[in-house]
């Protein structure tokens, strides 16, 4: 071992390759580091380190991935109430239940054939194989809106031990030397669909990087005698630890603010994961995943299981061990790293990690929205009663009608997006549609400089929808379901209702009259009540109404 100055600190790091290029020293000036070039033991390549003049390691954002929805007013088959339309089931947790958590499918765009021969022999110098293999979908939540990070421990840790069932099912066959589990977050990560998944692809090769990875982990072994990965703990580069795993910037990271999740105690592949560790990795992972949203702006992001080949030598479990990486899409990648495949990093590992170890994560506004909330007990369909072929003649009427069976139902509906087809070049490509959502649909805004608000909200990103369009005839309107689930308890009443409750400009009007003639609230919302027995505003309602007319009033006369 051997020590190296790096940024005025000094630190030990494993000396597989000694070279003067890996021996540079920095002053303590930390605003005006020189390039650097580290070596990674685990790739075996060096990367350069360069700071982006101007631009400090907090100042990296990543392009929001929120609202990437390609699809939005189409059914999506990973949907729950949409499994008919999906590819074959494989399995789903929980096993055999409507209300499933979890399910495992097919791909519907798998880059291999599923037609595996029992067992396959790769020639040493064969060039071309058959394309078989498995190419597999895990969808991580019924619920089209909701994101990984979202998630409860146990949830995400139960998405792990999916992964660990499918790999303990594929082990068994002798074709299968490698198996891939992925995941695509975002447009610009490489995800085809916004629903969130991941994937499983076993192959019955082992890929040239796995190998090179797993020789320079023996190489490192054999020089020291210890496991590289064991070694690469430190209190520069360390973010967030639990009882069973560490996450750390790596030493000599490929890409800004890239990420390992790593087991503390030595274990060569992924599917000896247990249920108990399962539920830490969970924890850890969702904290990761929410600092690294938080702080660069939920980014588009891959991550990878980097474990062990299935059938190999017992000799290697004593130097294979396995991590997660995962990497934010922040910057592109260049000419110069696809030729020379050292990449370029403009943020040093130190930096990220002390950025992403500072991050506070706020409360997610679904975990704080009401005092003594609970999740639904189930998920319930309300697509039938909003199943209908009757035509409406305006799309007035469609709205009544539809507010009218949602209030029957519990819940109120709201107009989620209209567009009248433009007008002119406008109207090119555009139809005339009225999307209708459930007033819990999307999800609370928190901005990064807004205090922590422990008031809640409603939004818990309900999928509910409903799509009106005029037929084509030009005779009225019709109505189609989306998706009919709500992701939480209806309501008993929907008198108090911010949505259900709002007066018309009729009835603000006529509140504001009666103010100026001195009639008290509870006279007033009893004056409305009568001239429409299906109103559900509230007193509270009355009061703000009033007060935001006496406001508008005082601006006007000044």
């Amino acid at each position: 071992m051997r020590t190296k100055s790096i940024g005025g600190g000094k630190r030990r790091l494993p000396d597989l390759v000694p070279s003067p290029l890996s021996t540079l020293t920095q002053e303590n000036d930390d605003e005006d580091l020189s390039p650097q070039l580290r070596k990674s033991v685990i790739w075996n390549r060096w990367i350069i380190f360069s700071k982006d003049n101007g631009k400090k390691a907090c100042d990296f954002k990543g392009k929001s991935t929120f609202n990437t929805n390609p699809s939005r007013n189409k059914p999506c088959v990973f949907c729950i109430g949409h499994e008919e339309e999906c590819t074959p089931e494989i399995f789903r947790v929980p096993y055999d239940e409507s209300n499933w958590k979890i399910r495992v499918v097919e791909n519907p765009n798998a880059v291999l054939s599923r037609d595996l021969p029992e067992y396959v022999d790769v020639p040493e110098f064969d060039r071309v194989l058959d394309g078989f293999g498995i190419h597999d979908v895990v969808i991580e939540s019924p619920v089209h809106s909701e994101q990984l990070l979202e998630l409860s421990p146990k949830e995400i840790g139960e998405i792990f031990v999916a992964f660990t069932s499918r790999i303990h099912e594929l082990a068994h066959l002798e074709s299968i030397k490698y198996i891939q589990v992925f995941k695509n977050h975002g447009e610009k990560a490489g995800a085809s669909m916004s629903h969130s998944h991941s994937q499983i692809l076993a192959l019955p090769i082992i890929p040239p990087s796995v190998s090179a990875r797993l020789g320079n982990m023996k190489d490192y072994f054999y020089q020291t005698g210890k496991c590289c990965i064991c070694e690469i703990q430190s209190e520069e580069l360390l973010i967030d630890s639990s009882t069973y795993f560490f996450s750390i910037v790596p030493f000599a990271a490929s890409f800004p603010f890239e990420i390992w999740v790593v087991p503390r105690n030595h274990s060569a592949h992924f599917h000896e994961l247990d249920a108990e560790m399962a539920l830490d990795l969970g924890g850890l992972m969702r904290q990761i995943l929410r600092k690294m949203s938080f702080q660069l702006n939920n980014p588009p992001y891959n991550f990878m299981i980097h474990s062990s080949p299935l059938h190999g030598d017992e000799s290697e479990l004593a130097y294979n061990h396995w991590f997660i990486q995962i990497v934010p899409q922040l910057i592109p990648t260049t000419g110069f790293e696809l030729g020379t495949g050292c990449h370029i990093n403009p943020v040093l590992p130190e930096d990220a990690a002390k950025v992403l170890r500072e991050v506070i994560v706020p409360v997610f506004a679904h975990e704080r929205r009401t005092v003594g909330f609970s999740p639904p007990s189930k998920i319930v369909d309300y697509s039938e009663a909003f199943t209908t072929k009757e035509m409406f003649p305006t799309r007035e009427y469609l709205l009544n009608w539809a507010r009218a069976i949602g209030r029957e139902n519990g819940f109120t509906v709201i107009i989620q997006r209209s567009d009248n087809g433009g007008s002119g070049k406008k109207k090119i490509g555009r139809k005339t549609t009225v999307i209708l959502g459930c007033e819990r649909s999307g999800r609370y805004r928190q901005y990064k400089d807004a205090l922590a608000r422990k008031t809640g909200t409603k939004k818990c990103g309900c999928p509910f929808r409903l799509r009106g369009r005029p037929v084509r005839n030009g005779d009225g309107w019709k109505v189609n379901v989306v998706c009919g689930f709500h992701n939480h308890e209806v309501i008993e009443t929907a008198i108090g209702s911010t949505y259900a409750g709002r007066l018309s400009g009729e009835e603000k009007s006529l509140v504001d009259d009666l103010t100026r003639s001195m009639v008290k609230p509870k006279d007033i919302l009893q004056t409305l009540k009568e001239r429409n027995e299906e109103n559900l505003t509230s007193i509270k309602q009355i009061y703000n109404v009033r007060q935001a007319l006496k406001r508008s009033r005082v601006i006007a006369d000044t």
